[in-house]
């Protein structure tokens, strides 16, 4: 018996069944659920806005936090598919849609206020910053469970995977951030949440491999 088949042999006596990753629907709907218990549980520590729904019947308004919802669920299943070795790059394109449902909300809103308020509809609102700030905090634990979740994408897809985990977790964070702030225009919706989603996506995009090499798992 040469070497190399010796080595073979004892390789093959020491290999360990894999482990079958759960499919991308069954871990988006894991995701979120966490999600979702995370989100209740900063919204029940603030207290819900007693004129939600009141709020959803605003021009706009439930098409905005609609397609918020479906930008998280969406971007995080495709986070689950392109973090798969030979799945398609193509599936990072699936949330865009409901981003897209998500800005013509926010733009229907904007039109709304300018009837309703004038040229106030398009008053810079400081207070309002506090939402990309809520946003931003709430997006932290999401987003380091997602990126926990597709740790495996370290040596796959890093970049692609980061960017779509942040857009899920920004995009949930901004849908539960709006059931506890109010007082804001359209615009300013479109300022801080948009915004806040765009930046952390983009940061996590570039941050990438540090992010996966800080959990364990990154491109070598």
């Amino acid at each position: 018996m040469t070497d190399t088949e010796r080595l073979i042999e004892q390789l093959a006596a020491r290999a360990a069944p894999v482990k079958r990753l759960p499919s991308p629907l069954q871990r988006t709907l894991l995701w979120m659920t966490m999600a979702a218990v995370v989100a209740w549980t900063i919204v029940a520590s603030r207290g819900m806005r007693p004129d939600w729904l009141q709020s959803m019947a605003v021009p706009g308004a439930a098409l905005e936090w609609g397609g918020s919802v479906l930008t998280g669920i969406l971007a995080a299943y495709a986070a689950f598919q392109i973090s798969v070795p030979g799945r398609s790059p193509s599936w990072a394109w699936l949330p865009l849609p409901a981003a897209g449902l998500w800005l013509t909300g926010l733009g229907i809103g904007c039109l709304h206020d300018f009837v309703r308020l004038g040229g106030q509809a398009f008053a810079y609102q400081s207070h309002s910053m506090e939402c990309a700030w809520a946003i931003t905090l709430t997006s932290l634990p999401l987003g380091l469970l997602l990126l926990l979740m597709v740790r495996h994408a370290g040596v796959v897809r890093p970049g692609p995977t980061a960017v779509l985990a942040a857009m899920s977790a920004a995009a949930v964070s901004a849908a539960a951030v709006s059931l506890i702030h109010s007082g804001e225009t359209a615009l300013m919706g479109l300022l801080w949440h948009v915004g806040a989603v765009a930046i952390l996506s983009l940061l996590c995009g570039i941050l990438g491999n540090p992010l996966f090499a800080w959990i364990g798992y990154a491109r070598r």
